[in-house]
């Protein structure tokens, strides 16, 4: 593994280590909605990542992006699945259905596997064929045994899957990619925002510190993992991306089951072919990640 992609690797690596633990976060935001919070996230996250490229002086790369129609709609693109991501994530954690969230998690690094054959022509070996179709046998079991189909767990992957197919196709680097996401965002979450607070539903000017606090560090906490991801998505094969994201929806699982969410067996099932999946692809992957 060269320099690059080291530095890619443990980029991705901390960002997945950090959205592991987000439950922990998001579970302080009650009685905030998951809508709130998503808007939120944006226009903080904006204001941050701003002042951090103003402060380093590269606001020229973000004029450059907005002058590139092509790449500002591809960013266009990637900021309504993000910001859909966010939502999702934020139902899931704030309904307690961790579980659901971390399923759809472990499902994206074998979708990115996929994403990676059809549009990158990334090469599948057979041990990946046998892993995509164990992830498969998975959503089919929580269909049939469960009794219904995995949406929240599809969305997340889906979702999450196509933003790191675009931000790793899309010619802009992490900061400036991620602030003009934001930026494309946050004239219609600030009216959102106004509208909640105008209406006695938003939380910005709680009488309780803390809760206007935790919606603004929403900004750090969603910028510092996104930042880290692009920065590692475009040093990495997107199959090894797949490989290193299941730290997250491991750590999200075992907060799952922490904060007392109950399973049955089919639902086990449903998790145990995908961690099989995951077990064939770790196995298939691990000399690219291991140097020999």
């Amino acid at each position: 593994m060269n320099e690059r992609a080291r530095s890619g690797f443990l980029a991705t690596l901390a960002a997945f280590f950090l959205w592991g633990i987000s439950p922990i976060y998001f579970k302080f935001l009650d009685p905030a909605t998951p809508f709130e919070v998503a808007m939120h996230r944006a226009v903080w996250a904006c204001l941050f990542v701003g002042l951090w490229l103003i402060a380093l002086g590269r606001m020229a790369e973000v004029r450059a992006l907005l002058r590139q129609p092509r790449t500002l709609a591809i960013l266009s693109v990637s900021s309504l699945l993000i910001a859909f991501n966010w939502f999702a994530y934020s139902w899931a954690v704030m309904n307690d259905q961790i579980a659901a969230a971390s399923l759809g998690y472990y499902i994206n690094p074998l979708v990115n596997v996929v994403l990676g054959l059809v549009f990158l022509q990334e090469r599948l070996t057979r041990l990946r064929w046998v892993a995509v179709g164990l992830a498969a046998l998975g959503v089919i079991n929580q269909v049939i045994l469960v009794g219904a189909v995995p949406v929240l767990a599809l969305s997340l992957a889906l979702t999450f899957g196509f933003y790191g197919l675009l931000r790793k196709t899309v010619a802009a680097e992490a900061g400036p990619g991620l602030f003009v996401e934001t930026l494309v965002l946050s004239p219609f979450f600030l009216i959102g925002i106004f509208w909640l607070q105008s209406s006695g539903q938003g939380h910005l000017f709680s009488s309780s510190w803390h809760l206007p606090a935790l919606l603004a560090f929403g900004g750090l906490f969603t910028a510092i993992p996104l930042f880290l991801f692009a920065y590692g998505a475009r040093r990495l094969s997107l199959s090894t991306v797949g490989l290193v994201q299941y730290l997250a929806p491991s750590m999200q699982f075992g907060l799952a089951i922490w904060y007392g969410e109950t399973f049955t067996w089919q639902s086990i099932l449903t998790f145990v072919l995908i961690w099989g999946g995951l077990a064939v692809y770790t196995w298939d992957m691990r000399q690219e990640i291991v140097p020999k």
